[in-house]
């Protein structure tokens, strides 16, 4: 027999998973990195699901409730592990990776019935990425946060020519997000980079643009 009254309460679970992970992922939407909210909303279910599925089976077959669950935490890196991209001596990705990896957590949190666990590790990390980041922009004397999308060919070594280049500017790449259409050979740069109060950026637009590889440029 159905209990309606707990299979409502695992639909509530999961909508919940939709919310909390959307949240995470909203935020990397918004900073350009291809993880977005589709990725963390769903990541967030799909572990919401595992961990009711642990539970539903544990009890039915009196085994380990946390089997199932316990295969997402070392499953879900390598999903984490693809959002991480390295351009010479350059790392990026990794605080999407570890997004990722905590959209799990929070789905496993809020399957399992801890709602105030899964709320507060979304508050947590969301003040961590979103937060901090204008503390940074507020305290750190000196710099312009400047997002500019940069349309280069897909050729190797482009990406880091362009990175480089900033670089050399005094402009810090913070973070950067990748779409690549390949069937066109063409990529599209999402870049956040803290750039100093003396950058001539009329100049920096048009070096930068001088670059063989670049197409198109937009610097907010």
């Amino acid at each position: 027999m159905i209990d309606t009254a707990q299979e409502l309460e695992y639909v509530g679970r999961i909508a919940g998973a939709v919310v909390l992970g959307g949240a995470i992922g909203l935020e990397r939407e918004l900073h350009g990195q291809s993880a977005g909210l589709r990725t963390h909303m769903i990541v967030a279910v799909g572990s919401a699901l595992m961990m009711i599925v642990s539970i539903r089976m544990g009890d039915a077959y009196n085994s380990d409730r946390a089997r199932i669950a316990a295969q997402v935490v070392t499953g879900i890196g390598f999903l984490g592990a693809g959002a991480i991209v390295r351009s010479g001596l350059n790392v990026r990705g990794l605080t999407t990776a570890a997004c990722i990896w905590t959209a799990a957590g929070i789905g496993l949190a809020i399957g399992s019935g801890w709602y105030i666990g899964a709320a507060a590790g979304t508050a947590v990390t969301l003040i961590a990425i979103y937060g901090f980041n204008l503390v940074e922009q507020r305290f750190v004397g000196g710099k312009h946060m400047k997002q500019m999308t940069v349309k280069i060919r897909d050729e190797p070594g482009a990406i880091g020519r362009v990175e480089d280049f900033l670089e050399r500017r005094e402009c810090h790449v913070k973070e950067i997000g990748i779409n690549k259409d390949l069937p066109n050979r063409r990529v599209t740069l999402s870049i956040l980079a803290a750039c100093p109060e003396k950058c001539d950026f009329e100049t920096l637009s048009r070096e930068l643009a001088a670059i063989p590889e670049v197409e198109g440029l937009d610097i907010e």
